[in-house]
C-alpha cells in the first residue's frame, strides 16, 4: 500500500517535525533566560571588581601612610604627632578597603541568590507547561491505540464485504453482488493504496457492470499494483540486501512473490543489517534496559526476535533508561542540569529522550560556565581581601611606629599583634585566591569539554533527524509517483469506457474496455517499477561500498512538500 503508507509516514514525520519545532522554541526561551542570568552575573562581577579596585587604592594609601609613619617615628618627639596622624590615616584607609571587600562579598552573595531564584521560577513555569505536554502525549497514545484497534476492525469488516461480494458474483446473484460490491468499494475509498482508492472511486462512479468488473478483476489488479509500489518504495530507502530482495520479488514470475516479500521476505532480508545495528547499539554504551533487550535479541538470533527488538523492546528499553538517567542527573548534576532534569521528568517521553541525548550536555556547559564565573569572582574578591588585610597590616605597623614615637609601649604591642594577625589573614586570602583560580581553570576546562560533547551530540541528533526526514521525503516521492500512475490508469480507463459508450456499446462492454485499459496501464507501470527497483538496488549497493549516507545532506534538514525532488509544483496539482 505504497501511497497510503508513504503518506502515513509523511504525516508522522511532520508531527515529529512539529514537536522538534516546539523543542527549538523552548531552547530559544532557555537561551534568553541564560542571557538574563549572564547579565545579572556580569553586573555583580563589575561591582565586585570595582570594590576590589577600591580596596587596592586604599591599600596603596595605607602603605604610603605606613611608610610615612615609620619615616617620622624614629625622629624627635616633635614628629610624634605627625607620625600618629599618618598612622590614623593609614587605619582609616585600611578600614575603608576592608569595608569595600565586605560590600563585594555581599554583592556576590546577592548575585548567586538572584540567579538561583530566577532559575527556580523558570523551572516552575516550565514544569507547568510540560505537564500539559505530558497530558497531550497520554491522550495521543490512547487515541492512536484506539484508532489502531478500529482500523483492524475496519480492515476485517472490509474483507468480509469483499468476500460477500465475490461470493454473490460467483453465485450469479448480480443484485447482491452490486450491493455488497458498492459497500466494499466505499470502505476502500480511504485505503492507503492509491491504485486501490482510484479503482474504488471508478467503480462507484459507474454502472453495476463497473462494480462487477471491480469485484472480478479491477480490485485485485489495483491491490497488486499497490503492493508493487510499496515494494519499490522499500527498495529506494532500504539497505542493499533488502533492496536486492525487493528487486527480486518484483522481477519474479511468481504472482505471490511481492506479497511474500512484504509479509516476511523483507524482514528476513534485513536480518544481517539488524544484527549489525544491534551490535552498534551495544557498542554505544547504552543503559541497562537497552543492554538486556539487545543481548536477548542477539541470543535468540531470529528474524522475529530482531523485529520485536526494533518494533517493541528497544523503544520501551530506551524509555526506561532515559527515565533512570534523568533521575540520576536530577540528583547529581549542577543547578542547571538538576532544573532541566526535573522539568524533563515531568514532561512527555520524547522530552527525556531529548534531554539525555542532547540537553544534558548543554546544561552541563551552563553549570561549568557558572562555576567558572563564580570562582573567578570569588578569586578576585579574595585577592582584594588580601590587599585589604595587607593594608591593615601596614596600618598597624604605622600605628605601632607612632606609639613607639610617643613611647607608648603597651599600645605599640597591641598594634604589633594586629599587624601579625592581618599578615596571617592576608596569607589565608592569598591561598583562597589561588584555590579559586584553580577552580576557575578546572570549571573552564570542564565547560569546554561539555561544549565539545554537546557539539558531538548535536551532530548526532542532526544526523538522526536527517535520516528521519530523508525517509519522509522519499515517502513523499513514492506517494506522488504512485498517485500519478494511478491517475493515469484511471484516465485511461475512463477514456476507454467513454469511447465504448460513444460507439454504442452496452455497459458491460464499456466496463470490460475500461478494465482492459487499466490492465495495459498497470503493465506499463509494472515495467517502470521493475526498472526503478533495479536502479535503486544498484544505488544502495554503490552507496554502501562507498560508505556514503544518502540522507546526509542539507535537503533533509526538513520535510519538503515535494520530497527529494526540485519540482516546485505542489503535490496536489498532480491530479491535473
Amino acid at each position: 500500500a505504497a501511497a497510503g503508507a508513504a503518506q502515513s509516514e509523511a504525516a508522522e514525520a511532520k508531527r515529529q517535525a512539529a514537536i522538534a519545532s516546539s523543542a527549538a522554541n523552548r531552547a530559544t526561551n532557555a537561551a534568553s533566560t541564560a542571557q538574563s542570568l549572564a547579565t545579572t552575573a556580569a553586573a555583580a562581577a563589575r561591582t565586585a571588581r570595582d570594590a576590589a579596585n577600591s580596596a587596592a587604592d586604599h591599600a596603596d594609601k595605607a602603605a604610603a601612610a605606613a611608610e610615612e609613619a615609620v619615616k617620622y617615628a624614629g625622629k624627635a618627639v616633635d614628629y610624634a604627632n605627625r607620625s600618629t596622624a599618618s598612622a590614623a590615616a593609614a587605619v582609616l584607609a585600611a578600614n575603608t578597603a576592608t569595608k569595600a571587600v565586605s560590600d563585594a562579598l555581599l554583592v556576590e552573595q546577592n548575585a548567586r541568590k538572584a540567579e538561583a531564584e530566577t532559575l527556580e521560577q523558570d523551572k516552575l513555569q516550565a514544569i507547568e507547561e510540560v505537564r500539559l505536554l505530558a497530558e497531550i502525549e497520554t491522550k495521543e497514545v490512547a487515541a492512536y491505540q484506539n484508532k489502531a484497534a478500529q482500523a483492524q476492525q475496519t480492515d476485517q469488516a472490509t474483507k468480509d464485504l469483499i468476500t460477500k461480494a465475490e461470493q454473490a458474483l460467483a453465485a450469479n446473484d448480480m443484485a447482491a453482488a452490486a450491493v455488497q460490491g458498492r459497500k466494499a468499494a466505499v470502505a476502500l475509498l480511504n485505503s492507503r493504496g492509491a491504485w486501490t482508492r482510484q479503482a474504488a472511486q471508478f467503480a462507484l462512479s459507474g454502472s453495476d457492470d463497473d462494480v462487477y468488473a471491480w469485484i472480478d478483476l479491477d480490485r485485485a489488479l489495483a491491490q497488486g499494483q499497490d503492493d508493487r509500489e510499496t515494494t519499490l518504495h522499500v527498495a529506494t530507502v532500504a539497505a542493499p540486501k533488502i533492496a536486492a530482495a525487493a528487486q527480486g520479488a518484483l522481477e519474479s514470475p511468481d504472482s505471490k512473490a511481492v506479497g511474500d516479500f512484504l509479509t516476511g521476505g523483507m524482514k528476513r532480508a534485513s536480518d544481517e543489517d539488524n544484527r549489525v545495528a544491534i551490535i552498534r547499539i551495544l557498542g554505544s554504551n547504552p543503559g541497562r534496559s537497552v543492554t538486556i533487550a539487545a543481548n536477548k535479541a542477539l541470543d535468540l538470533n531470529t528474524t522475529e526476535a530482531f523485529s520485536r527488538f526494533f518494533d517493541h523492546d528497544y523503544p520501551e528499553a530506551i524509555r526506561e533508561d532515559d527515565a533512570v538517567r534523568t533521575l540520576t542527573l536530577m540528583n547529581t548534576g549542577g543547578a542547571f542540569t538538576k532544573a532541566y532534569a526535573e522539568v524533563a521528568m515531568e514532561g512527555p517521553t520524547w522530552m527525556r529522550r531529548n534531554f539525555v541525548n542532547l540537553v544534558q550536555y548543554r546544561t552541563a556547559q551552563l553549570d561549568h560556565d557558572t562555576a567558572t564565573h563564580v570562582a573567578a569572582i570569588r578569586g578576585a574578591i579574595a585577592a582584594a581581601a588580601k590587599i585589604a588585610e595587607k593594608a591593615q597590616e601596614n596600618a598597624a605597623l604605622a600605628s605601632k611606629a607612632g606609639a613607639e614615637a610617643r613611647s607608648a609601649a603597651a599600645e605599640a604591642k597591641v598594634w604589633a599583634a594586629k599587624a601579625l594577625d592581618s599578615a596571617a589573614k592576608a596569607d589565608d586570602y592569598a591561598a583562597e585566591a589561588r584555590r579559586n583560580a584553580d577552580a576557575a581553570d578546572k570549571s573552564a576546562a570542564d565547560a569546554k569539554a561539555s561544549a565539545n560533547t554537546a557539539s558531538t551530540a548535536a551532530a548526532t541528533a542532526r544526523g538522526a533527524a536527517r535520516t528521519a526526514n530523508y525517509s519522509a521525503n522519499k515517502a513523499m516521492d513514492s506517494a506522488r509517483s504512485a498517485l500519478k500512475s494511478s491517475y493515469s490508469a484511471q484516465s485511461s480507463a475512463a477514456s476507454a469506457r467513454a469511447s465504448a459508450i460513444a460507439a454504442g456499446k452496452d455497459a458491460a462492454t464499456a466496463a470490460a474496455a475500461a478494465t482492459q485499459a487499466r490492465q495495459i496501464a498497470a503493465a506499463k507501470r509494472e515495467a517502470e517499477v521493475k526498472a526503478a527497483a533495479k536502479a535503486a538496488a544498484e544505488k544502495a549497493r554503490r552507496e554502501r561500498e562507498a560508505k556514503t549516507d544518502p540522507a546526509d545532506s542539507g535537503t533533509n534538514d526538513q520535510i519538503n512538500p515535494n520530497g527529494t525532488g526540485a519540482d516546485a509544483d505542489e503535490w496536489w496539482n498532480d491530479a491535473g
